[in-house]
């Protein structure tokens, strides 16, 4: 299985992207938590911030379970096969998103 040594690197790259976002999220939930500010002008500016941040953080999260199901596929042989109807996902999709679980047509 000469693949391997892709999905070592393909796994790493995956454990690089999951401590960034990760910080990222930390980084995040402590710009949340701060108290706002006195004047209602920048307390309206805030909470705009805030919702962004929000946004933000929400896709975060979403794309950390993504990752570390793409671990877990790397992990137990699976990686590269969709986990909905059992099809190898194309290697140019995995390419392009190394954390995708599912083919193109699934998707």
């Amino acid at each position: 299985m000469h693949h391997t040594t892709d999905y070592a690197a393909i796994r790493a790259a995956l454990e690089e992207k999951l401590k960034e976002l990760t910080t990222r999220v930390e980084e995040i939930d402590a710009n949340l938590s701060q108290h706002g500010n006195d004047d209602w002008e920048e307390r309206a500016k805030e909470a705009e911030d805030d919702d962004v941040l929000s946004a933000v953080g929400s896709l975060s999260l979403r794309e950390i379970e993504q990752i570390r199901l793409a671990i877990h596929q790397i992990d137990a042989g699976h990686y590269g096969t969709c986990t909905s109807c059992g099809s190898k996902i194309a290697p140019g999709r995995l390419e392009a998103l190394p954390f995708v679980t599912t083919c193109i047509r699934c998707a």
